[in-house]
């Protein structure tokens, strides 16, 4: 099939990337060897590679817009977009079934999803919306604001606080610092490590676990109607004494199961 490619000279600060594709995949490289934006646009069927002439690309010196053709009348065709840019570029980028995958150290990511899968190694700030695809982030340096309807949510390490909202998707923590919150009805959420601020967990049938670092003064406020609790913070001697808590953690849920376990080390 067709492609097309376009290069656009970068002085200054990287400009921000902005992208729209319905129906294919977005990939953006973030690398530090580069000095311009390279953009290829890819047709993957028939009717993309009619209409590949009509991609829009609007440049300036602080943005760069990606718009794909959507004549839903006679089909919406698929098309691959990839781009090569310097490190530490804000992003925006709305799919509907086409995935996203984000290469590299960016800057602030805003990300929109219908059914198409997000996966993301590093970005400072974190804006995620999907509502049956499926996400995986490594690394967010400041705060994540998550929410999916049915697809699950994966961060491996937030720095800046965490806000998480999912229907029946599970949501799976590595560590986070700074006030994590999350709401599911049915989703799982596990939390591997938290060492400061308030984790708050609220579930209607799903389970939940959150790992503690060691050595804190928690205060601990668990319920459950009808699942089982587990703590191992029981008469543990980092609550002794009358010091302020380091952590607080509030778990909520109708029926399911409930753990907080004590965890080693920083990973």
């Amino acid at each position: 099939m067709e492609s097309r490619t376009h290069r656009f000279p970068v002085s200054g600060d990287t400009p921000a990337l902005e992208i729209r594709n319905l129906s294919g995949s977005v990939t953006i490289q973030a690398r530090e060897d580069v000095g311009e934006l390279v953009v290829e646009i890819a047709a993957l069927d028939r009717t993309a590679e009619g209409q590949l002439d009509r991609a829009g690309l609007f440049f300036t010196p602080s943005r760069l817009r990606v718009q794909l053709p959507e004549r839903r009348l006679m089909g919406t065709g698929s098309y691959a977009v990839s781009v090569i840019s310097p490190p530490d570029a804000d992003v925006q980028v709305a799919a509907g079934s086409a995935d996203t995958v984000l290469r590299g150290r960016l800057g602030r990511a805003d990300l929109t999803s219908a059914s198409g899968d997000i996966a993301a190694e590093h970005c400072a700030v974190l804006q995620l919306r999907t509502a049956s695809g499926a996400a995986r982030i490594g690394t967010v340096d400041g705060r994540a604001t998550v929410a999916s309807a049915s697809g699950d949510l994966r961060v491996d390490t937030v720095g800046g606080g965490l806000e998480a909202r999912t229907a029946s998707g599970d949501v799976v923590v590595g560590e986070a610092a700074g006030d994590v919150s999350v709401g599911t009805a049915s989703g799982d959420v596990t939390i591997g490590r938290v060492a400061d601020g308030t984790v708050r967990v609220t579930t209607v049938s799903g389970d939940s676990e959150v790992g503690v670092a060691p050595g804190l003064r928690v205060w601990l406020d668990v319920s459950s109607v009808s699942g089982r609790v587990d703590s191992q913070l029981t008469d543990d001697d980092g609550l002794a004494g009358e010091d302020p808590a380091q952590l607080s953690v509030t778990l909520r849920s109708v029926s399911g199961d409930q753990r907080i376990r004590r965890v080693a080390t920083a990973r």
